[in-house]
C-alpha cells in the first residue's frame, strides 16, 4: 500500500470496521487515525502481555509498529454484536510482514480479541485490544 495514501475514514461505523481501519493505518504510518479508533481510558495489551492504558501509551506502542513498516494481509475478521447492541468483539487473524535492522525479512502473526463500544454518534471504538488474545495461552506457556 503506497505510503502517501490514507485510510477512507478514521470512523468505524460497523464493529469489524475498526480492525480495517486499523490495519491500514499502521501500514500508512497514520498514528492519529490509529489513537481516534481507542477510547481515551482504552486498555492495548502488548505481545508480553502487559496492559497499556490510555491515548498516549495507546500512541508510544503503535509507533513502534510503525516504525517496522509492517504489511498486513487479514484472514478474517468475525464480529460478535451484543444483544443490547452496545457492545462488540472482533477477533481478527492476520499474517504481518516486515524487514528488520539487517535488513532480513521476518514474518508473525496476530490473533486478536477486540472489546468496542458505540459511541454516541453510532461509530465503535476500541476499549480493550489484545492483538495476540487469542494466542495469549500458548504465549504464556513459552
Amino acid at each position: 500500500m503506497p505510503a502517501d495514501k490514507k485510510p477512507n475514514s478514521r470512523t468505524a461505523m460497523q464493529p469489524d470496521d475498526a480492525s480495517r481501519i486499523l490495519v491500514t493505518a499502521i501500514e500508512v504510518g497514520d498514528i492519529e487515525t490509529i489513537v481516534a479508533l481507542y477510547e481515551p481510558d482504552a486498555i492495548l495489551f502488548s505481545k508480553s502481555g502487559r496492559a497499556m492504558q490510555g491515548a498516549e501509551a495507546i500512541r508510544q506502542d503503535n509507533l513502534g509498529l510503525i516504525a517496522l513498516k509492517p504489511t498486513f494481509t487479514i484472514d478474517f475478521i468475525t464480529a460478535t454484536v451484543s444483544a443490547d447492541g452496545q457492545l462488540a468483539t472482533n477477533r481478527m487473524k492476520a499474517d504481518l510482514a516486515w524487514t528488520d535492522k539487517e535488513g532480513k525479512e521476518k514474518r508473525g502473526s496476530v490473533d486478536t480479541l477486540e472489546v468496542l463500544r458505540r459511541q454516541a454518534d453510532g461509530s465503535w471504538r476500541y476499549v480493550i485490544d489484545d492483538p495476540y488474545g487469542s494466542m495469549r495461552a500458548n504465549l504464556e506457556r513459552r
